[in-house]
Formats: structure tokens, C-alpha cells, sequence
């Protein structure tokens, strides 16, 4: 989105008996209630999500998919509400191609369906057995096996592809996921005549996104390391799979 503190008073775009309706009723309670109703949705998405969300359950996956499904959808509702024209709706489609919700649903119907190829990639990943001194000592012998040369990044040689995808589809999944509802948020508080200064949704949004994306890398490994036993005696240690 992009925020702005001017209230609408002729909403155009949209047709005509729809920017009627909406322009008559964003002054009363129609208002309190799309926001009562989204923050409600968003705490649904929430418990789908977060509920025991490093345990394999029956359906992890649909709940993951489906709590990220409900956060686009609420997304979609309060940027139609508040600019049903897309006149301040902040997507590069939009805003610098003039695009119009033809662009935008097709964008984010594809981002969604990205988000559920990485949660039933990473759900579907087994971690392999790997005798470890630390969660880097994993880290490094999953992707580069015993005699890995010690490093801190993520350089481009390496050859196990099935666990590189895994994890990152986890890291990305769990960073998309975390940073949605900021720009929900962001038209909330638009919604509810709240204009903090400092509050930027692509800005957040994006940090949010990296903080999650590279916290949830070290829970990757952390996972992998503490499944195999943790740190064992060094004859004991044997080659990774």
C-alpha cells in the first residue's frame, strides 16, 4: 500500500454502484467493522500458522498454506475498501506501470502459489543423521560434507540441492509469511485514522522479511543438529548423507 492521511471523498475506478456503496459507507460502522473483521481474520491466520509450527502434524501443510492464504485474501479486502481505483496502491504494477486489479490479482495468485510450493517442500524434507559439534558443524557438512572448508556464507558450489531447496523454501515461507500483514496493517491504521510518521509498510514489510528469512536459516540447522543427537565423541563421528 501506500499511505496516506487524505480521507477519500470520491472513489473512482471501480463501477459505479460499487465506489457508490463504499463512498457512502466508509464513515460509519462499516468502517469499524471490516476492521474488527480483518484483525479477527488475521489472528485466525496466526493460530493456522503458528500453532506447533516446527511439528510435522497431519495437516501442516493445508494449515500453512491455508493461514497464508487468509492473510493475502485479507489483504486483497482492505485495498479494495480504501482504493478501489488503486490510486494509492503501492505495487510496482500498479504504481509505475499503471497496471490495474487484472495485474494485481494474477501477481499475488502467483506469489501465493510460490509460497505453497515452498511450505510443501520444506514439509515433505527429512533431516538427515549427522554427527555434529555445533549447528554450524552441521550446517557446513549437510551442504559440504566432512572436509568442508570452513566459511560464514553460503557460497555457490554447493551440490546437495535437495536440502539448499528445503531450506530455503523454509526461510522464505516463514519471511513472506511474517512480513503480509504489515501491509494489512498499514490500511488498518489508515483505516482507523492513525497516521504514525515513522511507519512505512514496504520498509518494515521488508525488514521483517529478512530478519525472519535468515532467523529461521539458523533454526533450520538448529533442527537438523538437535534431531541428530547434538554433539558427539569425535570416533564416533561418521560421514553425512
Amino acid at each position: 500500500m501506500n499511505e496516506s492521511p487524505e480521507s477519500v471523498s470520491i472513489i473512482g475506478g471501480a463501477d459505479g454502484p460499487t465506489a457508490v456503496f463504499l463512498a457512502g459507507k466508509m464513515g460509519d460502522g462499516f468502517k469499524t467493522g471490516i476492521i474488527i473483521f480483518v484483525t479477527a481474520m488475521l489472528i485466525l491466520a496466526a493460530v493456522m500458522v503458528l500453532w506447533k509450527p516446527g511439528v510435522k502434524t497431519k495437516y501442516r501443510f493445508i494449515r500453512l498454506s491455508a493461514g497464508n492464504l487468509l492473510i493475502h485474501l485479507m489483504d486483497g479486502l482492505v485495498t479494495f475498501v480504501n482504493t478501489p481505483d488503486l490510486a494509492r496502491e503501492g505495487n510496482i504494477l500498479v504504481s509505475r506501470f499503471g497496471f490495474g486489479w487484472g495485474a494485481l490479482f494474477t501477481a499475488n495468485l502467483l506469489g501465493f502459489l510460490l509460497v505453497v510450493l515452498m511450505a510443501w517442500n520444506f514439509n515433505r524434507y527429512e533431516y538427515p543423521r549427522i554427527p555434529s559439534k555445533s549447528v554450524f558443524d552441521y550446517y557446513m557438512k549437510l551442504f559440504y560434507g566432512e572436509n568442508y572448508k570452513p566459511s560464514w556464507f553460503w557460497f555457490k558450489f554447493c551440490k546437495r540441492f535437495r536440502p539448499m531447496f528445503a531450506l530455503v523454501s523454509y526461510a522464505a515461507y516463514w519471511g513472506l509469511t511474517a512480513g503480509a500483514p504489515v501491509f494489512v496493517i498499514g490500511w488498518l491504521l489508515h483505516m482507523a485514522g492513525i497516521y504514525p510518521f515513522w511507519f512505512s509498510s514496504t520498509k518494515i514489510a521488508g525488514v521483517v522479511y529478512v530478519a525472519v528469512a535468515f532467523g529461521c536459516i539458523y533454526k533450520w540447522a538448529r533442527d537438523g543438529y538437535k534431531l541428530s543427537g547434538g554433539c558427539v565423541p569425535e570416533a564416533e563421528k561418521g560421514g553425512g548423507r
